[in-house]
């Protein structure tokens, strides 16, 4: 276990920044996640951690100690990977003890500790089986006993549950986040899919483009986005454009043919952004103050939630989503609705979408 510090780090391919600037700290025992869609630089940046590539400016520590120019096989990493990389040949048993007799354990203590592993990760039955007559999520459970068997200072995963199908993977971040729990490894995770990292993370770091946009716990990333691409990329979010004039702090605010009062945190006028989180947005059957009129145009139930896709009187489309829905409680296609935006309860971006104006308080 082990603290986890980087440098200003930057790598290049060609002329290409694929990690700018990378500034951060990761804390002993913390379970961290690096988010972001395809080619945002995640991987590059697990794998400079890992050895496998050089940065070409800052540097990384482990602890205090700078592991710039210390090859991969001295940092104490554990590592699993989107494709497992275990050996079809080889036993579970055989696949686990690999990187034990690398480092030269003792026979006792290497069947003691693999079949400590095993167990953590529940297949002492099926030690004796092949990788090839397994399940993908058992393929996966090898990888990982064979990761954390030697006992590594920092776990590295890389889309570790890509391959598997939504119902197992549910089962099998759970699994990994108790384990993580359970041995108090620093762990650095890969992903693509928010859910899955909103779901596993003590923090989670948001890339895009090589660039960190924003690191923050689960709740903090989804309550309060630094910036629209963030407010965009974790969950659903409605983007309604409007007009601010900011006297101070007190802000008058033009959306939608309505007009609300804000208090924003600096003086600004122009074009603003709003992010709607559509379970945020109330339904209303009669108009109110701070209501606009609006027109169901497609109801999707989800089983715990209802998601309603509703025109607004200005042809502005927007995604409004009510939990806890009894089926025959529906509402119905073609009904005329009053949409509650509850403004207080969003986040407004200038114009550019990259400053915060005004964030709600929970």
């Amino acid at each position: 276990m082990q603290k986890i510090v980087f440098e200003h780090v930057t790598k290049y391919f060609g002329g290409h920044r694929a990690v700018n600037d990378a500034h951060f700290t990761i804390e002993e025992g913390e379970f961290f996640t690096l988010l972001g869609p395809s080619g945002c630089g995640k991987t590059t940046l697990l794998r400079a951690i890992a050895g496998f590539y050089r940065q070409e400016e800052g540097s990384i520590y482990f602890g205090a100690q700078k592991i710039n120019d210390v090859p991969t096989h001295e940092r104490n990493i554990g590592m699993v990977f989107q494709n497992y990389a275990i050996f079809p040949h080889m036993t579970v048993y055989e696949n686990v003890c690999y990187g034990l007799k690398a480092r030269g354990i003792p026979k006792k203590e290497m069947e003691q500790r693999a079949m400590e592993a095993l167990e953590l990760v529940e297949l002492t039955h099926l030690r004796d089986r092949v990788p090839s007559d397994m399940s993908g999520g058992q393929q996966q459970r090898i990888a990982l006993a064979r990761a954390i068997v030697i006992r590594p200072g920092l776990l590295l995963m890389d889309e570790p549950l890509s391959n598997l199908d939504a119902k197992l993977r549910i089962k099998m971040r759970s699994d990994i986040r108790r384990l993580q729990k359970e041995l108090n490894i620093t762990t650095i995770y890969v992903t693509h899919d928010q859910e899955e990292a909103l779901a596993v993370s003590d923090r989670i770091a948001v890339m895009s483009e090589g660039q960190i946009q924003q690191i923050a716990s689960p709740q903090d990333i989804y309550a309060y986005p630094q910036n629209q691409f963030v407010a965009n990329f974790i969950g659903t979010s409605n983007f309604l454009e409007g007009e601010c004039m900011a006297n101070g702090e007190e802000a008058t605010v033009h959306l939608l043919g309505g007009e609300f009062r804000l208090r924003t945190n600096k003086t600004y006028q122009g074009k603003v952004i709003f992010a709607l989180r559509p379970e945020r947005i109330k339904l209303q059957a009669n108009q109110s103050d701070n209501t606009l009129a609006g027109q169901i145009e497609s109801v999707t139930f989800l089983g715990e939630k209802a998601s309603y896709l509703i025109r607004l009187a200005e042809g502005m489309l927007i995604d409004v989503q009510e939990h806890a829905i009894e089926p025959h409680s529906l509402r119905k296609e073609k009904d005329t609705i009053f949409v509650n935006l509850q403004l207080d309860k969003t986040t407004m971006f200038d114009q550019s979408g990259k400053e915060v104006l005004y964030r709600a308080s929970f």
